[in-house]
């Protein structure tokens, strides 16, 4: 049984080179068609990086693919082509993307397909009498034009559809064929896709399929019931795939293992990207060391309800176990789900954060994260480059949703406390979500605006440790600092009401001394112990180890103030204002009418 595997990848090209050797361990081979719009020079390197895989590998013609468009089919047909070039005449072709994994050995996916030599698995239903579609057009999808690429010019498409609408424009199906959809994702025997592919080069039925919307759900799943006969196509794909109430897809993690290897596919998709743990555990299952969860062949591709059996009855999720593809869309839903001690830090300056992070660092029994939320870079714990499936150059993914990226992060801890600081402009909602959350521990430090504006004049957020570096002052000429300032005061101001705001609600609703301000300048005989019930931590610190703690950040302090009056004062800015501020913030309001 020879099967070539087809990846259909659009990036990730280290991820594309995992699948690629994990696909081809086995003796099998693969095509892999890498978007063309990605740069030349990573295509290279990843074609560089698999040379040594030779005649196991193919890489198809490149074209630019967008979602929805023929260019997905068009990759797809680029790829049955290259398998055509290189003479290989496979049993069957097995569709996949960078975001698949096999979830059972490969002995069992070839003695299937021995078994049932001759069937077609594809998901292939008569779009005139079948709903299909969750949400959306369906048979409009061929009944009018789509000219352009809905996701990027989506006023234009609807301005046109409706024009075809008013105008009568619906179009009847090309050779009067019957229109059938499908998941994009099938695996077809070699005789049947060279049929396709003959019938594919007609002009009249590729002029037809290019402006449709969504091909590659109808392309194959059209053209299959012209050159196979009904019997010998089974109604299913080989990959499991499930959306959400909201239709998105379901992503799997490594907590899903049990639940994939009980399933009656060959393959899962989406996996997480960043969860590298998920394919390691898998790839011992793909090589046979471990067995899923036998069935019949008759039962391939039957769906269980497990999954949404237990999502409707868990729509929270139990704690520390989020299931993807939850019922509620809330900025907390993701935090209720975690029940496992946490904290925050949270002020306006990363000096006065690293401060609160040096004394902290002295609890037993704590992962203590810096910033998780710096936006040029996620701190985490002893300076890890990764946790919780999370590089530390993962900006963008934490950004989509960042409570459930600090959700994942406390999961991640399995025995100690998790603690993390977060600056007052950092990471968007996640401080009132926190702020709503009521066992998460808050310790909120006082804020001296000059010490923050001496961070804002560097541009990006300092990082934590970082020193202070006076030179950045000198560059910026006195008053274009003085207008920056006037500006920052305003902002500072607001930021603090809305802190205040948050801080009292937090206050009200969680058990007493679990919410407190601490002013890392005045430290009184009860500062400490104050801060260890607030956190529920136990700071093991000698009373003239936090002196000297305090000493070194308030000389820290001092430094920057003087070089941020000294810069204002030669900009304009009345000395009267910084007596106001005093030498805690002091009274902003009154400041900001003295500007």
């Amino acid at each position: 049984m020879q099967i070539v595997f087809v990846l259909l990848a659009h990036n990730a090209s280290a991820l594309v080179s995992r699948v690629a050797r994990t696909m081809t361990a086995t003796g099998h081979r693969i095509v892999i068609h890498y978007d063309a719009k990605v740069p030349d020079a990573e295509f290279a390197a990843l074609r560089d990086g698999l040379a040594d895989l030779g005649d196991r590998l193919r890489f198809a013609r490149r074209v630019a693919v967008g979602w929805g468009e023929w260019s997905v089919v068009q990759a797809t047909l680029n790829a049955v082509e290259a398998i055509a070039e290189a003479g290989w005449a496979p049993d069957y072709v097995y569709l996949m993307s960078a975001m698949d994994y096999p979830i059972r050995d490969a002995a069992h996916l070839e003695g299937f397909l021995d078994r049932n030599r001759g069937d077609e698995f594809i998901e292939s239903v008569p779009s005139d009498t079948v709903k299909w579609v969750k949400s959306g057009p369906q048979r409009e999808r061929y009944q009018y034009r789509w000219y352009f690429n809905w996701r990027e010019r989506p006023h234009l498409t609807d301005r046109m559809f409706r024009l075809q609408r008013r105008l009568g424009l619906k179009r009847r199906f090309v050779r009067d064929m019957v229109p059938h959809l499908g998941s994009q994702w099938w695996v077809l025997t070699w005789p049947t896709l060279e049929a396709i592919m003959a019938i594919a080069r007609q002009p009249d039925v590729l002029a037809f399929f290019r402006t449709t919307l969504v091909p590659d759900e109808l392309f194959f799943q059209t053209l299959v019931r012209q050159v196979a006969p009904d019997h010998r196509i089974i109604n299913c794909p080989l990959t499991l795939y499930q959306f959400t109430d909201y239709g998105y897809p379901v992503v799997y993690h490594a907590d899903h293992l049990d639940y994939l290897t009980r399933q009656r596919f060959f393959m899962a998709r989406k996996l997480s990207a960043h969860d590298m743990g998920l394919r390691d555990l898998l790839d011992a299952f793909w090589r046979g060391d471990r067995q899923a969860k036998p069935f019949i062949d008759e039962d391939v591709g039957l769906r269980s309800s497990e999954y949404d059996d237990w999502r409707l009855a868990h729509r929270d999720g139990p704690p520390n176990r989020p299931l993807a593809g939850g019922g509620e869309r809330a900025w907390g839903a993701g935090a209720r789900r975690v029940s496992k001690p946490c904290f925050a830090v949270i002020g306006t300056s990363t000096a006065e954060l690293g401060f609160a992070h040096r004394v902290l660092s002295r609890a037993a029994g704590v992962r203590l994260h810096g910033q998780l939320f710096h936006p040029a870079a996620i701190e985490f714990a002893g300076g890890a480059a990764d946790f919780a499936s999370y590089g530390e150059g993962d900006v963008e993914m934490r950004n989509m949703s960042g409570i459930d990226f600090l959700t994942d992060v406390v999961r991640a801890e399995p025995a100690l406390t998790s603690g993390f600081l977060l600056r007052a402009e950092q990471g968007g909602p996640v401080a009132e979500a926190i702020a709503e959350r009521t066992d998460i521990r808050l310790a909120q430090l006082g804020g001296d605006p000059l010490v923050a504006f001496s961070e804002a004049l560097g541009g990006q957020h300092p990082a934590l440790g970082s020193a202070f570096d006076p030179g950045v002052l000198a560059d910026v000429p006195p008053e274009a600092a003085a207008n920056r300032f006037r500006v920052f005061l305003k902002a500072f101001q607001q930021q603090g009401h809305a802190a205040e705001r948050r801080f009292k609600a937090a206050g009200e609703a969680r058990p007493k001394g679990w919410a407190q301000k601490f002013d890392p300048r005045k430290i009184g005989p009860d500062w400490l112990s104050r801060l260890e019930t607030c956190l529920g931590l136990r700071i093991d610190i000698t009373p003239e180890a936090l002196e000297a703690e305090r000493l070194a950040a308030l000389d820290e302090v001092r430094a920057r103030r003087r070089g941020v009056v000294d810069l204002l004062v030669r900009g304009g800015i009345d000395p009267v204002v910084f007596d106001v501020l005093g030498q805690g913030g002091g009274d902003v309001a009154n400041a900001l009418a003295l500007l």
